[in-house]
């Protein structure tokens, strides 16, 4: 009895083990930690790229990349095992990056659909707009000795915490998904050998449309989230400015009942980094300096908000902040016939809370 229960229970493990999920070894998977995304001659084509370590202690680490063409994501996924020795993994993927034409041209949220569709990617993924071929961008020879896909992903989330707001892939995904709302996407470009933030792009559903430098895409920030750090330079006139630095803020939307009036108080204060053309900081230049900085913030605020509203999209998600408010509201409705003349009014109150140094 004994020995038919030791047998039984071995035929268990083997029958577990064989219907079980293949394995691989780590040095049998081609991990594709960023991959690009472009359009040429009408078909999308990636670029997936892995980072190969070497035993060498003064080696370099260095980037393989294998390019495919297809009509769909999940047909290039099979294409990128094909092109591939190893086993292909896509759910580490850390970065996405879609070329600046085919984001106008296509659109994004197929691609992104497939992509968060798979168990095993982070929510947390960055998705980029680049300036030039996705491809090129990766396939680049830069200077610097970090992996390609970690230089892109510190940068992205670098510039998040400075001056660009949240924008993850489940921050693209709520945003595209939200009732009164459109996404948008940091926009990266080769510069001198590296890559920099150049701005952020805009959508209208998942088609890119309008895109704001980085000075816009600060002010932006300021009136979507609470921040903890930022920099900014005002010039009062030829022989007088001021540069701020890490600048809080806070925003606060107040929405009449029936929609037709919105109100957004925003709370910035933060330290005087240097200035020049001013003598001390006597009682009379912190409080004109104060003034300035709000009537600066409450235009360049005012302006945005107007060159939203003059293109009909609402990444402030103002249409969502209404339908949230408003019982009843037909939020599709208002978005086409109120949303751009809804009259905004802005209100910033700006306090400096250490005078710093002067240079």
């Amino acid at each position: 009895m004994i020995k038919q229960i030791c047998i039984l229970s071995l035929m268990g493990i083997f029958l577990v083990g064989g219907c079980g999920p293949t394995s691989h070894y780590v040095e049998d998977i081609f991990y594709i930690q960023v991959m690009g995304h472009d359009l040429e001659d009408g078909e999308h084509r990636i670029t997936g790229l892995s980072t190969i370590f070497t035993a060498a202690e003064d080696a370099l680490p260095e980037n393989k990349a294998i390019n495919v063409s297809g009509e769909s994501l999940e047909r290039l996924y099979d294409s990128l095992q094909s092109e591939s020795p190893r086993y292909v993994d896509t759910g580490r993927t850390r970065v996405h990056l879609f070329q600046e034409e085919m984001a106008r041209q296509q659109g994004v949220i197929r691609s992104l659909d497939t992509i968060q569709r798979n168990p095993m990617i982070n929510q947390d993924m960055q998705v980029a707009i680049t300036r030039e071929p996705a491809r090129d961008m990766l396939e680049e020879d830069y200077d610097f000795q970090e992996p390609i896909f970690r230089y892109l992903q510190d940068l992205i989330e670098q510039n998040q915490e400075e001056q660009m707001p949240q924008t993850s892939l489940h921050d693209f995904m709520y945003n595209y998904y939200a009732e009164g709302a459109d996404p948008y996407l940091p926009v990266l470009e080769q510069k001198d050998g590296h890559v920099g933030v150049a701005g952020l792009a805009l959508f209208q559903g998942d088609t890119l449309v309008e895109d704001i430098n980085l000075d816009d895409a600060q002010t932006f920030r300021a009136l979507i989230e609470s921040t903890e750090e930022g920099t900014i330079h005002m010039k009062l006139d030829e022989n007088k400015g001021v540069t701020f630095h890490h600048l809080s803020s806070n925003s606060n939307w107040t929405i009449e009942r029936d929609g037709t009036h919105v109100q957004v108080d925003v709370d910035i204060e933060g330290p005087i980094r240097q200035t020049y053309g001013f003598k001390g900081y006597g009682q009379e230049n912190i409080e004109q300096l104060e003034q300035f900085a709000m009537e600066e913030f409450e235009r360049l605020m005012d302006e945005l908000i107007q060159y939203f509203q003059d293109r009909n999209i609402d990444p402030i998600g103002i249409g969502e902040r209404v339908g949230q408010n408003v019982r009843g509201l037909d939020v599709q409705q208002w978005e086409e016939e109120v949303y751009p003349d809804v009259d905004v009014d802005v209100n910033v109150d700006f306090t400096i809370d250490d005078s710093g140094a002067v240079e």
